[in-house]
C-alpha cells in the first residue's frame, strides 16, 4: 500500500505544525465571549496533545470585528489570506441561512475546512490558512427541547469544535466499528450492545456524547501529524481489498483489538490512497492481536458527510460485511463476538509494518473451514510421465473438529494423501498432499483442452455439518 496522503495538510517544520487562528468576538447562542475562547482552547490542546500539531493564537487571538451578517464575506469569503485561520461564531444562525439557504440553522451545527494552499507547479504543497463557523442557533437552549441544561449544551458545543477543528487540518470523516448497530440505533431498534462513547470524534454524524479522543482519531491524525511518542510505540497493517480482481473504492476497513475491540479499534477507507488499487493503511496500532473486518460505507455518508474519497457503494450487497480468515479468505455475516473468536489474528508489535494483508471478497464462505496452499494459490507444472505433488491446506474456522470430504470432476487424475480429512478439537488446520497424475495420462484423458492452463475446481464437504467450499481451483500446466 502507498504512504501517499491524499489530502493536504499543514506543513511541518521543526517538528511542529503551527496552526495561527483567531477567534470571533461576541457571543454565540448562550455562551458569552470568555466561556467560548476559554472552550476554543480546551478543544485544540486535546488535539495537540496527541499528535505534533501546533495551535498558536496570532496577535491577541481576537478578530479585529465582531463577525456578523453585515461583515462575514470580509473574512469568509476573502479574497486572499488573513493571516490566520478565522473561527468565526455564528450568533444567530443568520450567516449560515444566508449561504446554505433557509433552514440550514436547524441542521447544520457548523462547517470547517482548509481555504488557502501553498501552490507550486500548480500543485499543493499544503494548507496556508483555514477557517471554521458554528452555527449559534443550536447553542441557544430554547431551541434545543432534547437538551436539559446549559452545561449538557457547552459540552455538546465542544464535542462540535472537536470535530469541526480536525476538518481545519485536514482530517476526514471516520465509519468507526458499529455502523450496523448503529443503524439500527436510529431505525428505532434497541441495540443494547451499542457503544456511543466508543465511536470516534470524526464519525460523521455527532454521536459520541464526551470529549474523548479515541484511538481511530489518534491513529488519523498521526498519519498527517505524527507525534514520535506514538510512532515509536505503535504498529500499522496495510494491504489491499479486491473482489476477485476488482479492486473496491468504498468500503470500511476495521482493526479490533481483540483484548479490547470498540476502544482500540482503528479504521481506513478501501484505496484511502486514491491509486485506483483497493489499498488500506490501519496505522498506529496498539501493540497486540487484532482482527479485522470489511463493510460498505454507509449510504448516508454522502457530500459533507462522507468518509475517504469515494461515494458509497450503489449495491452495499457486493461488499458483504465480512471479516478477515488469512489467505485472502473472509467469513460473511459473522458477529462480532463470533469473530473474535472465528476470525484470524495478526499479532502486531511496536515499531512493526504489517505490509501484506490482501483480502479478497470473491473468495467468500460461510463455511466452518477454508481452503488454502500452493494446490490452490499457484499453477502446479506436471511433469511428463511421473505424478506431482503439492500441499493442500485445509484452515478451521472456530472451534470443534472437522470431517471433510474433498473431490474433483477427475478422480482418475487428482487424488489426495487422506481423505475425507480429520481436524480433531486441538487442531487448526492440516495440511495434505495432492496428487496429480503425470501429463502424458492428463493429455489421454482431457486431450487438447490441457493445452495452456488447465483448471480443476475442487469442492469440499464438511460430511458432519454439511458445509460446503465450491469456489477453488487447481490449475495445472
Amino acid at each position: 500500500a502507498s504512504n501517499k496522503l491524499f489530502f493536504p495538510k499543514y506543513a511541518i517544520n521543526n517538528g511542529k505544525a503551527t496552526v495561527k487562528y483567531r477567534i470571533d468576538r461576541g457571543s454565540l447562542g448562550d455562551f458569552d465571549e470568555s466561556t467560548l475562547q476559554s472552550s476554543v482552547n480546551d478543544v485544540l490542546s486535546r488535539w495537540e496533545n496527541v499528535s505534533s500539531l501546533d495551535f498558536s493564537l496570532d496577535g491577541d487571538g481576537l478578530m479585529p470585528v465582531n463577525v456578523d451578517g453585515t461583515n462575514y464575506n470580509d473574512y469568509l469569503f476573502s479574497d486572499g489570506p488573513l493571516g490566520y485561520s478565522p473561527i468565526i461564531f455564528d450568533d444567530t444562525g443568520e450567516i449560515l441561512i444566508d449561504v446554505m439557504g433557509e433552514g440550514a440553522e436547524n441542521d447544520i451545527l457548523g462547517f470547517a475546512t482548509a481555504r488557502f494552499f501553498n501552490v507550486r507547479n500548480n500543485q499543493i504543497l499544503s494548507i496556508n490558512e483555514s477557517q471554521s463557523l458554528i452555527n449559534g442557533y443550536l447553542y441557544k437552549l430554547s431551541n434545543r427541547p432534547g437538551i436539559n441544561n446549559l452545561t449538557e449544551l457547552l459540552d455538546e458545543f465542544k464535542s462540535t469544535i472537536l470535530h469541526e477543528f480536525a476538518h481545519m487540518v485536514g482530517l476526514d470523516h471516520s465509519q468507526g466499528g458499529q455502523i450496523e448497530e448503529y443503524e439500527r440505533f436510529t431505525r428505532g431498534e434497541e441495540v443494547p450492545e451499542l457503544e456511543l462513547d466508543k465511536f470516534p470524534i470524526m464519525f460523521p454524524i455527532s454521536a459520541n456524547p464526551n470529549l474523548d479522543l479515541q484511538r481511530d482519531d489518534i491513529s488519523s491524525v498521526n498519519i498527517a501529524y505524527p507525534k514520535s511518542s506514538i510512532v515509536n510505540s505503535t504498529g500499522s497493517i496495510r494491504g489491499s481489498l479486491l473482489n476477485g480482481t476488482v479492486p473496491i473504492k468504498s468500503a470500511n476497513i476495521i482493526a479490533y483489538n481483540v483484548n479490547n475491540p470498540l476502544a482500540e479499534m482503528v479504521t481506513s477507507a478501501s484505496d484511502v490512497d486514491g491509486l485506483g488499487q483497493g489499498n488500506f493503511v490501519l496505522p498506529y496500532l496498539s501493540p497486540g492481536s487484532y482482527i479485522i473486518k470489511v463493510e460498505p460505507i454507509s449510504q448516508e455518508f454522502t457530500d459533507g458527510s462522507s468518509v475517504g474519497l469515494h461515494s458509497p457503494p450503489e449495491n452495499p450487497s457486493l461488499i458483504p460485511s465480512s471479516f478477515y480468515n488469512g489467505s485472502e479468505f473472509v467469513i460473511q455475516n459473522s458477529s462480532l463476538d463470533n469473530a473474535l473468536s472465528q476470525a484470524f489474528r495478526i499479532d502486531v508489535a511496536a515499531g512493526q509494518n504489517i505490509n501484506s494483508i490482501n483480502i479478497n471478497l470473491g473468495e467468500a464462505s460461510n463455511a466452518g473451514f477454508e481452503l488454502s496452499g500452493k494446490a490452490i494459490n499457484q499453477v502446479t507444472f506436471l511433469a511428463s510421465r511421473s505424478a506431482t505433488e503439492v500441499n493442500l491446506r485445509i484452515n478451521k474456522i472456530g472451534t470443534g473438529s472437522r470431517f471433510i470430504s474433498l473431490s474433483t470432476e477427475y478422480p482418475n487424475l487428482v487424488s489426495f494423501s487422506e481423505n475425507p480429512v480429520r481436524l480433531r478439537n486441538n487442531e487448526t488446520s492440516k495440511i495434505i498432499r495432492v496428487r496429480f497424475r503425470s501429463l502424458n495420462k492428463f493429455v489421454q484423458a482431457v486431450g487438447d483442452e490441457i493445452a495452456g492452463t488447465f483448471s480443476i475446481p475442487l469442492s469440499a464437504e464438511d460430511l458432519v455439518s454439511g458445509d460446503k467450499v465450491d469456489n477453488k481451483i487447481l490449475r495445472v500446466f
